[in-house]
């Protein structure tokens, strides 16, 4: 009996000391002062974080900013003194065709084309779809999954059922259909379409958000304080769903980046004479044998991107998580011991 009490008091103790230290550390501080120090403790969140503004930075400053349509184009030319549309001479080595010179650091393709403006051209493209794509289908689905939640009724199984109908649908299939009908059309309205089937996932996880918040006591205060269902939805429910949601979307763009990359592999996403770093790979893959740098280089930018964004989401997630709890170290231990040892 001796040794289980002992075990039991050890762990009792364990605890008020893990708790006195989680106290100590969020003493003073505010719910969104918490969450931010939570996710920078997060050391890979915190380096994928600054990793993508970084690689954002670089291929928009290179690149340039191209916006506008075919016939209608804004154009605001980057610092890399060559274009994709520039044909400059290309340099052999062997077998090979444009290796990669100090002029070309990646190379150039068979026609030769720089291939660092294509890449860089290619991931900015790739960046805004992603973007778009997962910030649409956030607004829709946290819209949708919203009212759903607060309201059920017929309300909720009419819009849960054309949920249900949209996720039985594989979303490589309504891509292919939206990329081959409006591919053309431009990547802007490419992205927007396919953001609008792109929020099945989180109307769920904020539906049963809502179903669990609707039924809190600030509800029920709100309502006989006279406020309206556009209010309490808004301003009352929302921010406390925002967790869900801010974690939801981040882990979405990485999915979105992939579906980009997937479309426009197999030619029905973005259209040339545009590029995107999936397409890249569709136009350059038999070079792989004689070329590989062709192939190299938009793989590696794809892979980090998806990495950068699931990382953040990881960290996202542990941040908003009050149940998350951070590795204790032994000098935390000693430091709370000897402020609470009796006669302190």
């Amino acid at each position: 009996m001796a040794i289980k009490k002992s075990k039991k008091d050890k762990a009792e103790s364990t605890t008020v000391g893990e708790n006195a230290i989680a106290n100590r550390e969020t003493e003073g501080l505010s719910q969104g002062q918490i969450i931010r120090k939570r996710f920078f403790q997060h050391k890979p969140a915190v380096f994928s974080l600054f990793f993508l503004i970084a690689i954002t930075l670089f291929v928009y400053s290179a690149s340039g900013i191209h916006l506008g349509t075919e016939h209608n184009p804004i154009n605001y030319q980057g610092w890399w003194h060559y274009t994709i549309l520039d044909l400059p001479d290309t340099t052999l080595c062997g077998e090979a065709v444009g290796c990669p010179t100090l002029d070309h650091p990646f190379g150039q393709d068979n026609i030769g084309r720089d291939f660092f403006a294509l890449v860089t051209r290619g991931t900015e493209i790739s960046l805004m779809v992603m973007v778009i794509i997962g910030f649409l289908g956030g607004f829709i689905g946290t819209v949708i999954g919203a009212i759903a939640g607060f309201f059920g009724g017929w309300v909720d199984a009419v819009l849960m059922r054309f949920t249900d109908f949209i996720i039985t649908i594989p979303t490589i299939l309504i891509g292919a259909v939206i990329g081959f009908r409006v591919g053309n059309l431009g990547v802007f309205v490419l992205a927007c379409l396919l953001g609008v089937f792109a929020w099945t996932g989180l109307a769920r996880l904020v539906r049963g958000e809502f179903l669990s918040l609707r039924e809190r006591e600030f509800v029920d205060a709100a309502r006989v304080a006279g406020a309206s269902n556009f209010r309490i939805i808004f301003k009352h429910i929302l921010p406390n769903a925002i967790g869900v949601i801010i974690v939801s979307v981040t882990l979405a763009l990485s999915g979105a980046i992939l579906l980009e990359t997937a479309l426009s592999y197999i030619g029905l996403g973005v259209q040339a004479p545009d590029v995107s770093l999936g397409l890249i790979i569709n136009q350059y893959q038999d070079s792989f044998t004689y070329s590989p740098w062709l192939f190299w280089w938009p793989g590696a930018f794809i892979i980090a991107i998806a990495l950068s964004v699931n990382f953040i989401g990881d960290g996202l997630r542990d941040a908003f998580d009050p149940r998350q709890r951070r590795r204790i170290k032994r000098k935390d231990f000693v430091l709370v011991a000897a402020k609470t040892r009796p006669g302190k």
